[in-house]
């Protein structure tokens, strides 16, 4: 038996939304611009070497114009290279007034750290024991581009989220065993994403899924080099499996080399969607 087909696969039920919400998910990435029409399921992914802001501009509005989608509102997330997050515990008795000075007070001294301009947002997480508060600091610049381009081809920007959460999201959506890793895998760059019921933590990957599928006979060295990179942030966090999930799932032989070489539980499947929208997808769900 191929270990492709022992593995656990995880499939993400058909994508289903209240019809009174029909934001459309929106991610932009160095090499690609993918567009999820949630409420007909269809996908739409441009791929190219390198773009900057006028062409992006031209490529999704070439996009909206197809498909009649002007005016509509979008929900889109900022990558994670383009941001921080900070994770925070406490006492779950905490009131709600100490808890606000508590929040205004860290991001304060987190933003007191950072000398370019910064956009800022929280989230609670609840628990019978403890209460988690997550902050994630943007760069104003890359918000403002990603918002500018939305608008510019006619569209209008509603949710601005992140990426590290919209991984963290599928675990908590779907009921992932906790603590849960989730080894989210792009073309421009991977993120491995612990979540606990005390932390949560993350590590980006500059190893490029794209440079490696455009080697001729897809480099052997180039590959173990991102197998050892991800095995020592393994043993580092302390992480006895993994989840995958992402655009390398449509590779087949990327996958059966995954599962030889790191202890991954279960592949996260975008349903009937292509593997490489598991971000959009997510970021549809947020939305309900």
């Amino acid at each position: 038996m191929k270990l492709l087909e022992a593995v656990k696969k995880i499939n993400i039920p058909i994508l289903k939304l209240k019809r009174a919400k029909l934001l459309l998910a929106l991610q932009v990435g160095q090499k690609f611009i993918r567009l999820l029409t949630a409420s007909e399921c269809q996908t739409q992914e441009v791929l190219f070497e390198d773009a900057d802001e006028s062409e992006k501009v031209i490529i999704l509005k070439g996009l909206v114009n197809k498909y009649r989608l002007q005016g509509r509102g979008v929900i889109t997330c900022i990558p994670a290279t383009d941001g921080i997050l900070k994770f925070y515990k406490y006492p779950s008795t905490i009131s709600q007034k100490d808890l606000e000075g508590a929040i205004s007070w860290i991001t304060k001294k987190e933003l007191a750290h950072i000398r370019e301009d910064t956009v800022h947002d929280y989230f609670i997480l609840r628990d019978n024991k403890v209460l988690n508060v997550v902050l994630v600091m943007a760069r104003a610049e890359s918000v403002k581009k990603l918002t500018n381009l939305i608008r510019s081809v006619g569209l209008e920007p509603e949710i601005v989220d992140y990426e590290i959460l919209a991984i963290v999201n599928y675990g908590i959506y779907y009921n992932l065993p906790v603590p849960f890793s989730i080894l989210y895998i792009d073309y421009d760059y991977s993120i491995l994403v612990t979540y606990s019921a005390s932390n949560l933590g993350y590590s980006v990957i500059y190893w490029s899924f794209w440079d490696y599928i455009k080697t001729k006979n897809k480099d052997a060295e180039l590959l173990e080099s991102f197998f050892t990179e991800v095995r020592n942030l393994i043993v580092i966090n302390d992480i006895p499996n993994i989840y995958v999930a992402g655009v390398a799932l449509s590779d087949e032989g990327f996958v059966e080399s995954l599962l030889e070489n790191l202890p991954v539980l279960g592949l996260l499947d975008a349903g009937e969607l292509p593997p490489n929208f598991f971000i959009p997808y997510m970021l549809s769900i947020r939305e309900q």
